[in-house]
This record gives C-alpha cells, sequence and structure tokens, in this order.
C-alpha cells in the first residue's frame, strides 16, 4: 500500500498530467496541501491516506525523480519552533542495494527505512540545515553515529526540513486543522 502510495503521488506531483483530478481520484491517498510552485524541483506535500485517515509528508525531488515519506506527527510537524534536533523514519521506496547508506536502517525488498538524526537552526523564520545528518543501523538504534552520505536522501531530508514553514503556510491557508 505504502508503495503505491508514493508512485501515484510521483505520478500526479512529477508527470503533471492534464488530468491531474481523475489520476488522484483513483489513487489511495489524497494530497492535502503541497509547496509545490512553478518551477521548483523540491517539493514537500501533506497527504492522507484514503483507507485508514493517516497523515504523512512526502518529499519530491522532481530533477532527481526521487520521492521519500515521513509519517506525520505533531512533534515533527513544529520541530523548527523548539530548534532541537530531530529523529524520524525516513521511507524510501524502489532503492537499489549497492548505493551509499545501504547499511543504514532496515529493507523491505526495494523499500529502505532509515533512521535520521537531523540538527538544525532557524534564522529569520528560514530552517538552515546542520549536516551532515546521521543515521543508524537499526531504527531502533539508541544513538544515530552513521553520517548519511547519500546525496539524494540528503536533498530529500533537506526538502522536509526547509520546505515546512512554508507547509504551514498553506496548511494555514486552507484551514487545515492537524491533530
Amino acid at each position: 500500500m505504502t508503495k503505491k502510495i508514493f508512485l501515484l503521488l510521483a505520478l500526479i506531483l512529477l508527470t503533471a498530467t492534464t488530468n491531474v483530478e481523475a489520476a488522484e481520484n483513483d489513487s489511495p491517498f489524497d494530497i492535502l496541501t503541497s509547496t509545490y510552485t512553478e518551477g521548483a524541483n523540491e517539493i514537500l506535500a501533506l497527504v492522507k491516506a484514503k483507507e485508514d485517515g493517516s497523515l504523512g509528508f512526502a518529499m519530491l525531488d522532481v530533477s532527481a525523480k526521487s520521492i521519500a515519506f515521513v509519517n506525520y506527527s505533531r512533534e515533527l510537524y513544529d520541530f523548527y519552533s523548539k530548534e532541537n534536533p530531530i529523529v524520524f523514519g525516513l521511507m524510501l521506496p524502489d532503492q537499489k542495494r549497492g548505493e551509499l547508506d545501504d547499511n543504514l536502517g532496515l529493507w523491505k525488498e526495494n523499500f529502505h527505512i532509515m533512521p535520521v538524526y537531523a540538527a538544525f537552526k532557524v534564522a529569520s523564520g528560514q530552517v538552515i540545515c546542520q549536516k551532515p545528518f546521521y543515521s543508524a543501523s537499526s531504527p531502533q538504534a539508541a544513538s544515530y553515529q552513521e553520517e548519511i552520505k547519500n546525496p539524494m536522501h540528503v536533498r530529500l531530508i533537506e526538502t522536509l526540513l526547509t520546505h515546512m514553514p512554508r507547509l504551514h503556510e498553506q496548511v494555514q491557508a486552507k484551514g487545515i486543522t492537524l491533530p
């Protein structure tokens, strides 16, 4: 189910089909809002599964045709108001083994789930990532000491962090109430 969500979201947002409404009606999720702007390469979207109503964040890198997903939590949504490092699970569909970061997290066939420890600062309302980002070999790790090296993973994490203030604006503009 999760893989299907990623592929449909990518299809809708990456191909810019002329019939996006029809494609979205057939998908198992709703895109509640996103940071999409004309010509942007990175997008952060707030999505809701039609089946169970669960919320999540989808990060897309249009130029590289990559996508990742993170489960919604209020703590993650509001992370930049506290300026403490955050920890979350980055879910990466359609990953191939033999690339950087293979030893991090866990694999379910070609679906890679990687814990992420990310530090940042906020200046003038903008999130500034403090790299490198870190991970571990297990999602239940007590410490995160392995550097995330895959540039695509780094870009997707940066998209989540740096686009979150803009996503807040979109959520507020659309009157979306979140738990």
